[in-house]
């Protein structure tokens, strides 16, 4: 699985327009599918298709098509997102990510109401005012790093959607996430444990507060989320070295460790063996 828009930052064929934390403008353009298409979306998202199309599947198993000028909400979250690449042609997006800073000043302009909960994809015309700003946005800002302009530009952009068409049931939408349903922490947490998510992330996706997260999760496992999760990470890595000849380094990605070392550090100190050495041991038990 891969976070984004951190991952974003590193790809070559994705271009920073606006970059500051995961608030950001990114230009994207492949001519391959990438197979690894589960992603975590750390911040809320709007894709603006330029060529070809995306499809989008909620963990409900929700499907979405969006289709060439065309924009998807995405609220922050967990979603397996395939880029539909026309033959001889390129896949071709702009991302916009904002932080629930922006969201939270954003909604400041608007009467505050308790919103109606909906779980439907919100898709958004491409109109000749969001036409306009987007070409501009490029024009202006392409290869210049102004990264200072992010959060302004943002907030605009957000402005035009909700005078758009669709503009009651965006700011709807933007503040039903402040009020998500809480989801029961057992069964979530032990269909992804092995994401590479923090405690944070967790907490968001549960529906919860970090403070409300951890008290929960304590009254139902008896231990800390940190500790809960090196433990099942762990457990989990023994099993697939047993079983598979994979790196280290894939191991540790299967399990929710993106970084290798972080993973061979945690893994000598349970077992007081590298991950490698456990492997390598192992297979010559099989052997012999």
């Amino acid at each position: 699985m891969k976070v984004v828009p951190q991952v974003f930052y590193k790809h070559p064929n994705i271009e920073k327009i606006l970059v500051d934390g995961l608030s950001c403008v990114v230009l994207k353009s492949v001519q391959q599918a990438d197979l690894q298409n589960e992603r975590y979306l750390a911040a809320h998202a709007i894709t603006l298709v330029l060529n070809g199309a995306l499809q989008v599947e909620t963990p409900q198993g929700d499907v979405t098509i969006v289709n060439k000028n065309q924009l998807i909400l995405l609220p922050k979250g967990l979603y397996i997102i395939s880029d539909i690449i026309p033959k001889n042609q390129s896949f071709e997006a702009i991302v916009f990510f904002f932080d629930e800073e922006i969201t939270d000043e954003f909604l400041m302009s608007f009467e505050t109401t308790k919103p109606e909960i909906d779980a439907k994809t919100i898709i958004i015309d491409y109109d000749q005012y969001l036409r306009l700003f987007v070409d501009t946005l490029i024009t202006l800002y392409r290869g210049k790093h102004q990264n200072q302009f992010t959060k302004p530009k943002l907030l605009e952009f957000l402005h035009l959607i909700s005078i758009s068409n669709q503009g009651k049931t965006f700011i709807n939408k933007l503040q039903s996430l402040k009020h998500k349903e809480r989801k029961n922490i057992k069964a979530f947490m032990s269909q992804n444990y092995d994401k590479p998510l923090d405690i944070e992330d967790y907490a968001y996706l549960t529906g919860r507060s970090i403070s409300t997260f951890r008290r929960d999760f304590k009254s139902k496992f008896n231990i800390s989320p940190k500790k809960w999760l090196i433990e099942k990470r762990l457990e989990k890595a023994t099993q697939l070295l047993k079983e598979k000849s994979d790196s280290v380094t894939s191991i540790a990605l299967q399990v929710g460790y993106e970084n290798t070392s972080h993973f061979i550090k945690a893994f000598q100190q349970k077992f007081d063996i590298s991950p490698k050495q456990f492997q390598i041991k192992h297979r010559k038990n099989i052997l012999i």
